[in-house]
């Protein structure tokens, strides 16, 4: 156990089957009468729970000092946690890490309420399991997999032809500008487009989320959803981005919406990321966290949503 700065303390913790799955929780040090959701932030990829640039080690102690238990932890066969003891695929067996995770703090802490984190492949996640489980009230969603738009192609395909080393690249044929050109061209006569971040095999990954989205909504879960503008091939371009891709979702009052423009998807430089963490721990605490009554009757109906 580590005390640091007398403000919260860190432990390794140990659950799951076998108690195979590993974490490090971060707390308060003292106990307070107001009960704060916990958070559970989740892997990025095959990137074990310190996260780029270390950046959940930061988020999480900022968000303990502001009174919250905070959990980061790896799936299953990542960083120190052992691999998958079942034959499940490992979309559903991450779920199932998740939950393993969601019951720990439940069984340890006494927490009832919990606010997902991830970052690309970590918010896919969080947005495919966050509306199932009556635990979870909000969700954190950094750089989620948002499909192009109309304005995202020009504005995308604007900068780079303003870009005078594109045209060098053309005349030595090693154009990066081209090669995204046509990515793009042919995923969109495939009516896929876009980076997508987990591969779910014979789904339609649009409509999964869509239907994701309006079920998380419809839930009363919270949503803070933040994207990223500088990378040299953004998956955003503008900040109404989201919105518009998904324009079908009736997200009402569930959503808020930042942009974070200079900042690139591994919130590589210091400045990012501190402002990153203020703005999810100002979130986090100002936000009132409440399901609505709508709840999915059936696994079947869940079920439905992750195969639409």
């Amino acid at each position: 156990m580590a005390t640091i700065g007398s403000k919260f303390v860190e432990r390794v913790a140990q659950f799951g089957p076998e108690k195979g799955l590993v974490g490090v929780v971060a707390e308060p040090a003292e106990l307070s009468n107001q009960i704060k959701p916990a958070v559970v932030i989740l892997n990025t990829g095959t990137v074990h729970r310190v996260g780029h640039h270390r950046m959940y080690v930061s988020m999480a102690r900022k968000l303990a000092r502001a009174g919250h238990t905070v959990l980061r932890f790896d799936f299953s066969g990542l960083g120190d946690s052992l691999s998958q003891l079942s034959d499940q695929p490992l979309l559903q067996s991450n779920f199932a890490d998740i939950g393993h995770a969601l019951k720990w703090l439940q069984t340890t802490r006494g927490v009832s309420r919990a606010v997902l984190i991830g970052l690309c492949s970590g918010a896919d996640h969080a947005i495919l399991y966050g509306f199932s489980d009556t635990r979870i009230v909000g969700l954190v969603l950094i750089d989620p997999y948002v499909p192009p738009t109309t304005r995202y192609f020009i504005d995308y395909f604007s900068r780079r032809l303003r870009d005078v080393r594109n045209w060098r690249h053309v005349r030595l044929h090693k154009s990066k500008l081209l090669r995204r050109f046509f990515e793009h061209l042919s995923q969109t006569l495939r009516r896929e487009g876009g980076p997508q971040h987990l591969v779910y095999q014979g789904m339609n990954v649009r409509a999964s989320l869509e239907r994701a989205y309006e079920a998380t909504a419809q839930a009363g879960v919270k949503m803070l959803v933040i994207c990223t503008g500088r990378h040299h091939a953004p998956r955003q371009t503008y900040r109404e981005q989201f919105v518009s891709a998904f324009s079908r979702v009736s997200f009402e009052t569930s959503l808020r919406l930042e942009f974070f423009k200079d900042a690139d998807h591994t919130f590589s430089s210091v400045k990012s990321r501190t402002e990153l963490d203020e703005s999810v721990t100002r979130w986090c605490e100002t936000t009132s966290f409440e399901r609505s009554p709508f709840q999915l009757s059936t696994t079947e109906e869940i079920a439905a949503l992750w195969s639409a």
